[in-house]
């Protein structure tokens, strides 16, 4: 009885973590560029020591691991003419007090100093990490597919799309921000859209299927911890009648 209690409140505290990462996933199914985070189970085998006998090995479950699915969310029109999205692998680069930061999330405006910046004003960098500085008086911005913005005809600056050899590399900042210390390159495969922006890759009938499933696997765990203590009490009243 007590390998089975020590089995299933092993997998309660994953579920637990695994409930929290799914919750997460749920709450920012809106917000736009989001990458749903997954969690990792794996099984390890304990080596338990019994005074009556029964199983010398327990088998428990442990959250190993989470990881960034980093899959493309769709797009959505806004027709904003500084929402931008990405068509392919990449990142826009954006300068935070921490550092440089890369996101998904294409919905920039201008700053009273001209800037292209993010929703929490840091600045969108360029292809060489430097600021874009736009001015209104000269007329629309254009986005051409391989990133040029262009005003009256002429090129301003070129949107910087960065990608990495390996995403799992990339630390997740808040809801949509990402740093890494891996190597970038500009990534070759990216093409730009004008007035749309890319929208979670959170499914959410998928998120809520998921958590209900969750749930039920909590509630299992519980059911199979209270009757293995309903057992051991039965068993103590048993012994003492007896005695």
């Amino acid at each position: 009885m007590e390998n089975a209690v020590t089995a299933a409140l092993s997998k309660q505290i994953a579920l637990a973590r695994a409930l929290n990462v799914a919750a997460n996933n749920v709450a920012n199914q809106t917000t736009a560029g989001f990458k749903a985070e997954r969690v990792e189970f794996r099984e390890y085998v304990s080596t338990v020591e019994t005074a009556g006998g029964g199983d010398p090995e327990i088998s428990l479950v442990y959250d190993a691991d989470s990881y960034t699915d980093f899959s493309s969310g769709g797009v959505e029109a806004t027709h904003a003419p500084f929402d931008f999205a990405i068509d392919g692998d990449g990142f826009f680069a954006v300068q935070t007090a921490q550092g440089v930061r890369y996101t998904r999330d294409g919905h920039f405006d201008l700053n009273v100093f001209g800037e292209l910046v993010n929703r929490e004003g840091a600045p969108v960098l360029d292809r060489t990490g430097a600021p874009i500085l736009i001015d209104p008086e000269l007329g629309p911005v254009l986005l051409s597919p391989d990133g040029e913005l262009q005003q009256d005809g002429a090129p301003i600056a070129a949107l910087g799309v960065f990608a990495f050899n390996d995403p799992r590399e990339m630390r997740r900042e808040g809801a949509n921000l990402f740093a890494a210390t891996a190597e970038l390159a500009p990534a070759g495969n990216a093409k730009l859209r004008q007035g749309f922006i890319e929208i979670s890759n959170v499914s959410p009938i998928a998120a809520m299927t998921h958590m209900i499933d969750i749930l039920r696997a909590y509630e299992n765990a519980a059911q199979v911890i209270e009757t293995s203590t309903e057992l051991a009490r039965d068993a103590v009243r048993t012994l003492t009648q007896e005695a």
